[in-house]
């Protein structure tokens, strides 16, 4: 990055959401926490989100708001393979 620069926050262009309203970022944060929990020393699962949703910049109220509702639903078969593929 040049002089001056800003990263943009991670997410969709303003005004653009991927079909249903949600923001395509929290796919691949979904995707990243399970890949997170596959490590030997990746800590609790709060931890990892935590530290998912700090370093991707998401909004954290929205995401875990995201996490609770049906749009997450495969987030528990991402946990299992996570959790299955670490033994």
């Amino acid at each position: 990055m040049g002089v001056g620069r800003r990263r943009r926050a991670a997410g969709p262009p303003e005004g653009r959401q991927a079909p249903g309203g949600v923001d395509p970022a929290f796919h691949r944060a979904i995707l990243k926490i399970a890949l997170e929990l596959r490590k030997p020393d990746a800590g609790s699962y709060d931890a990892v989100v935590d530290r998912t949703v700090r370093e991707m910049r998401l909004d954290a109220h929205a995401f875990r708001r995201y996490l609770g509702e049906g749009g997450a639903r495969n987030m528990s078969l991402l946990l299992a393979t996570a959790r299955a593929a670490g033994r």
